[in-house]
């Protein structure tokens, strides 16, 4: 009874220590233990997270789309590595830099945030395939089976396959053009997963 006692001691002692950390966000806590903190802003991807900046001097809070904030700090020149991000997130009502910056992960239970991740992961390695090709559709042949595959894993996030054919189309059909058609329907699939809600990475906005 007293090992047993002192492991439940022992055991919730560090379930404390974890939760009380400054450095670890809570969506990194898993029954009560820590995962890892995340060393980049990619790295909330993998709690399906968004990121929760909370001001200490106006109490504005401002809860991020993760994408988007990915590419505004590309686009802004500003570093993703998360301690970074912790410190250099102004207050958007105040301006204050006194905020608090926390990853928060969508409310579901583990399995459907590991179903959603994957489900994630497997239109975002379809889109890689499709973005790799269609930069080199202007130059070789790209409609090879594994483009083919790529187009037939998004069909099941597209409602509408008609971009999907476009795609394969501007393929066949784009090799030695300068304006390369098939980028331009690489944009318009991604614009339409985006607008329907999916997580589209931001390398690929």
């Amino acid at each position: 009874m007293r090992v047993e006692g002192g492991a439940a001691l022992i055991s919730e002692s560090h379930a404390v220590a974890c939760r009380s950390s400054l450095f670890v966000p809570a969506t990194f806590l898993h029954h009560g233990c820590m995962v890892g903190p995340p060393q980049t802003l990619q790295d909330l991807r993998r709690v399906e997270g968004a990121v929760r900046v909370t001001c200490r001097v106006c109490k504005a809070v401002k809860q991020y789309d993760l994408e988007e904030l990915i590419i505004d700090r590309r686009f802004r020149r500003l570093s993703m590595e998360w301690e970074a991000v912790r410190y250099t997130m102004p207050c958007r009502e105040c301006d204050s830099t006194d905020t608090r910056v926390d990853g928060v992960p969508f409310g579901q239970d583990d399995r459907e945030r590991r179903e959603r991740r994957s489900q994630a992961l497997l239109m975002n390695l379809a889109l890689a395939v499709l973005d790799d090709a269609s930069r080199r559709a202007r130059d070789e042949d790209v409609c090879v089976p594994a483009t083919r595959l790529a187009l037939r894993v998004l069909r099941a996030y597209l409602p509408d396959r008609e971009l999907l054919v476009t795609f394969w189309s501007a393929a066949e059909t784009g090799r030695g053009k300068p304006h390369g058609p098939a980028l331009q329907a690489m944009r318009w699939i991604v614009t339409k997963l985006v607008d329907a809600g999916h997580p589209v990475w931001a390398e690929f906005r």
